[in-house]
């Protein structure tokens, strides 16, 4: 039995695993390798970047477990208003100056140095794509017109007036009126709200340089409509200070224009940092869309009459309002149909032109492509599929990713989804953030696809470390930096993010089935026109991608319009064997050689869904359910939640790679879940693979039965397990099932396949084995043993000297009556000596330290000896081995965050100037001061922190800090089965 008290040590458990003779996945879960490790987008504020900064940041990263990150360049400052803030210390380091290559070169050298991935945000700011180098005539342009109304009958001669041009209404710079148009065509329209489409007239012939129309008018009222083009003045943002006012997005659907800006980004790296593209400096980033609509690029008529068949010209009146009407041509269907057309071939237009050139052009350069691909008049799905690294985003008030990213991108072949991950609004992050907080957003983006959290932001720091927390991206968080209190314990988190990422990379994601343009149920998507352009192949029935993906069957969208490619395709795939479940498609989408395309895709339905609901056609079977397609395909559900105390908060995910099966299985509930999980597995042992303390096991229960592999799993409240499926079955003799309806029991595998039972309170329990044998086990309660007071506390404050007091008993920080208390942010540690008793080390004992409540992160030691980080609650560590009969020293290192010391300076007078006011979101500091600037002292003996924004006043309410406890001992009886 002394044998139990090892194994049951976590520290033990971590040693294990660092024997000889690891599979390759299992040794990069222990050690995970520089791409499964988060990454984080790193801002660089301004002109307010450094060298030293720089060094200390990537250093920082490394040592913290990042695995890389993107440079981004803002403004100054980022708040709702985007306003600046004043007195730089370094105006001179403009964006794209001489001292900003040399920075940037320092990064690349630095990360390669350091093991690090650099890359770049294509634009300044963080959205989308354009620079000061983009002019109004090369950005993005959007349709206008004005109207003026003329009797006919008689010989028209007026002077069209120049359509409005439009004022960006978005974020960012100034309000500035676009300057730039150019005229498309002159249209007369009779003056009604219905008209056939033929009664439109040209007249552009008819109108001079200066707008002046000589007509000769039927008889009628008519509207004559002058349309042109002018730019949206869409700019990127929020941009670096000087460049405000003077930077555009580009035109999107331009290959001329998008083939410039790619250009002018990518020739200056390519001449700059060239021993370092490919190596450390990586990848190019599109952050999410953020630039508002474009309907016009002046190769757009030529295009759409291309790829449609028919002038856009004057089907784009219908975009009109007459007397608050929309003005119909031929009829409403027409114009939804003309509608369709128009926005897909936007989509294209965005696709070929724009990001496929951009992808093309950073490939040539020996870059990846990092892009957000959603937001904007394109499609999601097939921007996925483009980018090298798809990224979604998820903030911590919010779930996760979109599901159309990763299905996309596993249909592509990316085995890695990214996502800007734990993004936060000032209500919920004022330097109060900490890994427990963000644990669950992090989950919930890990079950939504995403397997690599690029974590928003890690702000540079470019001045001395004595300015803390220091440089932010005004009032956003998550707070990421060195800066962060927790920097240090706080590595644990990122580690834990690490090691799942490894898992979540691993292998491919399993779908059975392929949706196409619309995600249904668990399947993999792809995009209409990805499905158009790629050679796919129906091998043995099954559907093979250009990506080598295989899938039983496509699945439709959930509608009876269908382009007539798509229907002419599907017909193709269906002959070579290829089953298809949808329902049957009555009608084309779109105005395209209309009416004769509804034929054809009516034609297509009759014949593929003419028998019914398995219906056959050459080789294939056509369905109208996918259970029905499942089932013809004896195709089982990859998992089943059997049992649960809350089912509808389990996730599960599924890899499959060369070493075997990896689920991912997650309880999002806020609280505890026992759950049995079945899986369409056999022949393998389920063992469980736990991120949080590196721990493999073997599941301690489990059953083969009627083809499938059923666990029984104990999950926490927002915790997960990895359900690992790697090796031929053993022992044969198992547990298949403990049955209790209580949740205060314990189950731990032991090495050579017994099991621990323990129980907070008094526990029957009845255990089924393989081999049908029952028994019953009473387990007894667990013993209790409070510590109590007094504590010598060693207090490191962030920003002071250190100082040691003693604490007859726990406390909160905030209600101490010392002010370097009440207002400490840094790491307390607590020590005191405790008595172990003989007969509390026997074997089979096994005691865990539980330390109640706490803020924020604790770091253990006992007898000199480290045990761990704890980030999250519950607070509880087993001490087991750690212990020895007599007296043992206790050393509990607990970090508090920035924000009751942010409160104590604000009773302080402020030795700055403040800037904008967001009443209960905090306030900006205006302008750096000049002390600050000078290298001065400070005039504030009292203020001990800095920043550039502020979330707190003077009385903002104290946080909870400090190791509040109560602080226990619990002893638990064993049984080993």
């Amino acid at each position: 039995m002394k044998k139990l008290s090892l194994l049951l040590s976590f520290s033990l458990c971590a040693l294990m695993l660092l024997s000889q003779n690891k599979s390759p996945l299992e040794a990069n879960f222990i050690t995970p390798p520089s791409t499964a490790k988060p990454y984080v987008w790193w801002h660089w504020m301004g002109s307010n970047f450094s060298k030293a900064g720089i060094t200390k940041d990537l250093e920082a990263m490394r040592a913290a477990g990042i695995g890389g990150a993107t440079i981004f360049n803002l403004a100054s400052a980022v708040q709702e208003s985007h306003v600046p803030t004043e007195n730089n210390p370094w105006p001179e380091q403009k964006y794209r100056s001489p001292a900003y290559w040399e920075a940037i070169r320092h990064a690349a050298a630095e990360a390669q140095r350091l093991g690090l991935e650099i890359g770049l945000h294509n634009t300044a700011g963080y959205s989308t794509t354009g620079g000061p180098w983009v002019s109004e005539e090369k950005s993005m342009q959007t349709l206008i017109w004005s109207k003026t109304s003329q009797s006919g009958g008689t010989l028209i001669s007026v002077k069209l007036a120049k359509p409005e041009p439009p004022i960006w209404e978005g974020w960012g710079s100034p309000k500035i009126k676009a300057t730039f148009y150019k005229d498309i065509a002159v249209l007369a329209v009779p003056a009604q709200t219905q008209v056939s489409s033929k009664a439109i007239i040209d007249l552009s012939s008819k109108m001079d340089a200066q707008g002046q129309l000589q007509w000769e008018a039927p008889a009628g009222d008519w509207l004559i409509y002058r349309v042109g083009h002018a730019p949206t003045m869409a700019n990127p943002h929020p941009l670096p200070d000087d460049i405000i006012g003077k930077t555009l997005e580009v035109d999107k659907m331009s290959s001329t224009q998008n083939r410039f800006h790619w250009q002018t980004v990518l020739n200056p790296l390519q001449e700059k940092l060239a021993p370092y593209l490919g190596k450390s400096f990586k990848h190019i980033l599109i952050d999410s869309y953020e630039a508002g609509d474009q309907n016009w690029t002046p190769g757009f008529r030529q295009e759409f009459i291309r790829r449609k068949g028919y002038d856009p010209i004057p089907w784009i009146l219908s975009f009109d309002n007459i007397d608050q009407k929309p003005l119909i041509l031929d009829n409403e269907e027409a114009c939804q149909r003309f509608a369709w057309d128009f926005q897909d071939v936007i989509h294209q237009l965005y696709y070929d032109n724009g990001w496929k050139t951009g992808k093309e052009l950073i490939k040539a350069a020996g870059l990846d492509l990092q892009f957000e691909s959603y937001g904007g008049p394109f499609n999601e799905a097939q921007g996925a599929a483009l980018a090298d690294l798809p990224m979604g985003e998820f903030w911590t008030h919010t779930g996760g990713i979109d599901a159309k990213i990763p299905a996309a991108a596993a249909a592509a072949g990316r085995r890695i989804v990214g996502a800007e991950a734990l993004t936060s609004l000032p209500e919920n992050s004022k330097y109060t953030e900490d890994p427990a907080f963000l644990k669950p957003s992090a989950l919930k983006g890990y079950v939504s696809g995403a397997n690599r959290l690029v974590l928003h932001h890690w702000v540079h720091q470019p001045f001395d470390d004595r300015y803390q927390p220091g440089m932010g991206m005004g009032w956003w968080g998550t707070h990421f930096s060195r800066y962060q209190t927790w920097a240090e314990p706080g590595k644990a988190f990122f580690q834990y993010l690490g090691r799942t990422q490894t898992l979540l990379q691993y292998g491919e994601r399993v779908a059975d089935y392929l949706c196409l343009e619309a995600l249904q149920g668990s399947g993999d998507l792809i995009s209409r026109p990805d499905f158009l352009r790629q050679n796919i192949q129906v091998l043995n029935g099954k559907i093979v991608l250009e990506s080598g993906r295989v899938y039983a069957f496509l699945v439709l969208p959930n509608q009876k319009s269908m382009q007539v490619e798509v229907a002419e395709k599907i017909k193709t795939l269906v002959a070579k064997g290829a089953s298809v479940v949808g329902p049957k498609p009555e009608k084309a989408l779109g105005l395209k050689a209309y009416p004769s395309s509804d034929q054809k895709v009516a034609g297509v339905g009759n014949i593929l869904w003419n028998y019914g609901p398995q219906a056959e056609y050459g080789k294939g079977l056509v369905f109208t359910n996918i259970p029905d397609a499942m089932k013809w395909h004896k195709i089982q559900p990859d998992h089943q939640v059997e049992k649960a105390d809350s089912s509808q908060y389990i996730r599960v995910l599924h890899r499959s790679g060369p070493e075997g099966e990896v689920y991912f299985v997650a309880n999002l509930a806020p609280v505890p879940q026992n759950l049995s999980i079945s899986f369409r597995i056999t022949g393998k042992q389920p063992e469980l693979w736990q991120a949080e303390d590196v721990s493999i096991q073997n599941a301690p229960v489990w059953q083969e039965k009627d083809g499938r592999t059923r666990v029984e799993l104990q999950l926490k409240d927002q915790q997960a397990v990895f359900v690992v499926f790697r090796k031929a079955i053993t022992p044969k003799e198992h547990l298949v099932a403990i049955n209790s309806t209580a949740k205060s029991w314990n189950i731990v595998p032991l090495k050579d396949g017994q099991n621990a039972l323990f129980a907070t309170s008094p526990q029957q329990l009845s255990l089924e084995y393989a081999s049908g044998k029952k028994i019953n086990v009473d387990l007894p309660a667990a013993s209790y043993q409070t510590i109590e007071g007094p504590w010598n506390l060693s207090l490191q404050p962030k920003l002071e000297p250190a100082f040691k007091l003693d604490f007859p008993q726990l406390l909160d920080f905030s209600q101490h009556s010392d002010p370097r208390v009440k207002y400490f942010a840094g790491t307390a540690t607590y020590s005191k000596t405790i008595q172990v008793s003989p007969e509390m080390m026997k074997p089979g004992k096994l005691i865990q330290l539980d330390l109640g409540q706490l803020y924020d992160i604790a770091s253990l030691k006992i007898n000199g000896k480290t045990l761990g980080v704890l980030w999250y609650p519950p607070y509880v560590l087993d001490i087991t081995t750690a212990l020895v009969p007599g007296d043992n020293l206790l050393e509990i290192a607990v970090t508090t965050n920035w924000a009751n010391r942010l409160i104590g300076d604000e009773q302080e007078a402020a030795d700055f100037e403040w800037g904008s006011d967001r009443g209960n979101l905090g306030h900006a500091m205006k302008a750096y001061p000049d002390w600050f600037v000078k290298n001065q002292a400070r005039p504030s003996k009292g203020r001990k922190t800095f920043s550039v924004w502020y979330y707190y006043r003077k009385d903002s309410p104290l946080q909870a800090a400090g190791l509040v406890g109560p602080v226990r001992l619990v002893i638990f009886e064993t049984k080993v089965i």
